[in-house]
């Protein structure tokens, strides 16, 4: 947040990629500015915006005059400015455009690659987790079983992180319903899972370990949206044998870095 920069320190290169060789300056000088007025809590003025941007004045206003003609900015009634509603049309425009089984393959195929494990990609659809991509390693024979993973969110890798990083109202609705024991692993009493829920949330990511199936282990991750929120979930399954323990810190951090890569590909 650019509350908490000094004040009249300038702030350049505001989230540029640096694999691009040439850039417009006065583009660049307006890109920088809208992502200022994006990352700040209040609207800004001329002369705060030209001490965060190290610009003068007269250029900040030019700048601003043009963004305002396209309403990509609005002036407020304090005379400071604010992004304009334009850009809201756009990001709503450019979300509808995301397809995220698409945009995360590449990253699944890496993960089932590097892993050697089984991968699958899921969202929340109606209160039910629906699995929307899923690869296999090429090195193994593992087969995922099949699992209802409507009525195993206190129990399954995915349906945890749902319940972790969803919202109040999804914990709320799946935890007033009867919780299946299906093995006798399966957390499912409501001091277990609201501890299972801390402990997720502490570390950023779920285990489930012979709670659905014996003999079956699932890492899961969460993965966010340009919002913040919770957009899906990613995890690795295996036979328990092979995804032991003492594995499993190793193969989450591994699961939690290709969640990231995700979630900044669709914004966060």
């Amino acid at each position: 947040m650019i509350h908490s920069q000094p004040q009249g320190e300038p702030i350049r290169n505001h989230n540029v990629k640096k694999d691009f060789a040439y850039t417009v300056a006065s583009v660049d000088r307006a890109i920088e500015l809208l992502l200022l007025l994006e990352s700040s809590a209040r609207d800004l003025g001329v002369t705060e915006l030209s001490k965060l941007l190290g610009v003068q004045k007269s250029t900040i206003h030019n700048l601003l005059q043009t963004l305002l003609a396209r309403d990509f900015v609005r002036q407020t009634d304090s005379g400071k400015f604010t992004l304009g509603f334009r850009l809201m049309r756009l990001g709503a425009s450019a979300a509808e455009r995301l397809d995220l089984r698409r945009i995360a393959g590449p990253v699944l195929r890496e993960l089932a690659e590097v892993t050697n494990e089984y991968v699958l990609l899921a969202v929340l659809n109606r209160q039910e987790v629906t699995i929307i991509d899923s690869v296999a390693p090429q090195r193994s024979t593992f087969i995922v079983p099949r699992i209802d993973f409507a009525h195993t969110f206190h129990c399954t890798a995915l349906g945890k992180i749902f319940l972790a990083f969803g919202s109040e109202q999804i914990r709320q609705v799946i935890l007033a319903q009867p919780l299946t024991c299906y093995t006798a692993f399966t957390l499912h009493t409501p001091t277990d899972i609201a501890a299972e829920i801390e402990r997720i949330r502490s570390q950023g990511f779920a285990v489930s370990c012979n709670e659905t199936i014996e003999g079956v282990t699932c890492i899961g991750a969460p993965i966010f949206n340009a919002h913040g929120a919770l957009a899906a979930a990613v995890s690795i399954s295996s036979a328990t044998a092979r995804l032991a323990d003492d594995k499993h810190e190793e193969m989450a951090n591994i699961l939690k870095s290709k969640a990231a890569a995700i979630s900044r590909m669709i914004g966060y």
